[in-house]
């Protein structure tokens, strides 16, 4: 492929919303996965297996010069770890207490904070319209989600909490990754992040019982599909989203990503058979002019950035 395509922000759009589909239909997998006995964090472990085994293949791209130089930066990568450890173990706690659209659509929830940290810290000016387009975004996800029934006695609440964990989670991969990228290699960031959410699931698993499930686990079905979730879960997602974020920026990234949740509402219909009547499809709807809003949006830039 041609160095400036790759350099380019077209294809930088087009790497974040590939991995938002890949995300919008991982959560049907992951149901898909709790048939078969295993407990969230078990179907989390055999992901981020997949994806280090994964990334060790490409390990003449993991040399010297693709690594952090820096104390700092390595603290840096390693909250980018954390931070996607705490998305896989928050947001597979509330796919296995509610449905997809709970979790696929409270995710969203890391667009304020990464516009709103982007906004007071000078990175970029204040926009009405990009914080229109949130507010569309927003209303759409609680539209879809059907948020204040999910507090009326219908047992959702667990999966909205663990949903609104994993969005604070969300915005941090967000926020780190831009200047991560001047320092490390995506498929550096890629490995390092897969391996230590791998080491920290496993840790959880040895250390707190109460996250496997006590009933017997149909491995044969599990391990093939923990392969399929691997790929859409866990590699290539990642490795898009590491490439196409200093390409697009945090801010639009974020709001390219959100395309995820209508391929999720979509896919959990057909699939799964949840509901999705017209208040969801207005939701969807609303979602999408909120994607297409923020990327039209003109940036401004604050006195502090030409400062600087």
């Amino acid at each position: 492929m041609n160095t400036s395509l790759k350099e380019s922000r077209p294809y930088g759009i087009l790497l974040v919303l590939t991995a938002g589909c890949c995300w919008g239909f991982h959560g049907i997998l992951i149901k898909k996965a709790f048939t078969f006995g295993a407990s969230f964090q078990q179907v989390f472990l055999l992901e981020t297996l997949f994806a280090t085994l994964f990334f060790l293949f490409f390990k003449k791209s993991l040399g010297a010069k693709d690594r952090p130089k820096t104390n700092t930066q390595w603290r840096d990568l390693l909250i980018c770890g954390a931070a996607s450890m705490g998305i896989g173990t928050f947001l597979f706690l509330s796919f296995s207490l509610g449905p997809v659209a709970i979790g696929a659509t409270l995710l969203f929830l890391y667009l304020p904070q990464v516009y709103g940290y982007s906004v007071l810290s000078g990175i970029q000016g204040f926009s009405y319209s990009k914080a229109f387009a949130i507010l569309l975004l927003l209303i759409g996800a609680g539209i879809t989600t059907n948020i204040i029934g999910a507090f009326q006695g219908r047992g959702y609440s667990g999966a909205v909490f663990a949903a609104l964990a994993a969005s604070v989670c969300y915005a941090i991969i967000f926020l780190f990754t831009p200047r991560l990228a001047e320092a490390t290699s995506a498929t550096f960031r890629s490995f390092s992040i897969s391996f230590v959410c791998f080491v920290g699931s496993a840790a959880m698993l040895l250390a707190f019982p109460i996250v496997r499930n006590q009933t017997p686990i149909d491995w044969a079905p599990l391990a093939g599909l923990a392969i399929i979730l691997g790929f859409f879960g866990q590699t290539l997602p990642i490795i898009t989203l590491m490439k196409g974020i200093p390409l697009v920026g945090g801010s639009l990234a974020g709001a390219l990503a959100s395309i995820e949740l209508p391929i999720a509402v979509l896919c959990s219909a057909i699939f799964l058979g949840e509901t999705v009547g017209i208040h969801q499809m207005i939701g969807v709807a609303l979602v999408f002019i909120g994607i297409i809003l923020f990327n039209l949006s003109k940036e401004t830039t604050s006195p502090k950035t030409i400062a600087a």
